[in-house]
């Protein structure tokens, strides 16, 4: 049985080390993101399952996150027992980071989305799978198009995208979650949609008290942080 979610953006800036002399500029989106996970673990979890998209359909025991890529010598286990093992696409690295600042005790695994893939699937799998009290952790960044400097430009529907996604995630609602568009994502530049897709599926059939902590886009791409806790 799933009985929360916590959802953060997949931005590698969210470590401190990687953000450097900017991380301050975060730290308001990094402390809602800690809560988020944290009021998650708080409803008595067996394991946390990370969702997030990488390169192809994979479900991970263990695994290493890593932001060597970002020229930081940092590398996080997903299971901190089997630290070697092989590497996690970002926003499943940015999950294994953010259980290890909660200091998360318990069971992890992880479950890698290829975004060409159908997530709904994979998400009702996971559900099916879920003898155990879980909580997910739902790693998704919004548009990646607020303004002209954004990473992908200015596409002039982002700033609506990113407050569909919001006005969805505050519902606690997981058939308003799944109703986020996978084209209009793509043409925002958003790489959210498979982890909300497989989330939603994963979360149907149960109702959720659900509260946005954050909802920004301070570099032009759209952060947002919430958590879901069954009724």
């Amino acid at each position: 049985m799933i009985v929360a979610a916590a959802f953060v953006p997949s931005t590698p800036l969210l470590v401190p080390a990687v953000a450097s002399g900017a991380a301050a500029e975060l730290d308001d989106l990094r402390r809602a993101c800690t809560a988020a996970l944290s009021a998650a673990c708080a409803a008595a979890p067996e394991q946390v399952v990370v969702v997030g998209a990488g390169r192809h359909d994979a479900v991970h025991v263990t695994g290493t996150g890593t932001f060597r890529g970002f020229g930081v010598d940092l590398d996080v286990p997903l299971d901190p027992a089997h630290p070697h093992a092989s590497e996690l696409p970002l926003a499943l690295s940015v999950g294994a980071w953010l259980l290890a600042q909660v200091g998360w005790p318990g069971d992890r695994r992880a479950l890698e989305l290829d975004p060409a893939g159908d997530p709904r699937s994979a998400g009702a799998d996971l559900a099916l799978a879920s003898t155990r009290r879980t909580a997910l952790l739902v790693v998704a960044d919004g548009s990646a198009a607020r303004t002209e400097k954004a990473p992908a430009g200015h596409h002039p529907g982002s700033a609506a995208f990113d407050a569909a996604v919001a006005a969805a995630l505050r519902s606690g609602d997981p058939a308003t979650l799944a109703s986020i568009d996978r084209a209009l994502a793509s043409e925002v530049s958003s790489g959210g949609w498979p982890a909300w897709a497989a989330a939603a599926a994963a979360l149907d059939q149960a109702e959720y008290d659900a509260e946005l902590l954050a909802e920004d886009a301070p570099y032009g791409v759209g952060y947002l942080v919430a958590t879901w806790l069954r009724r």
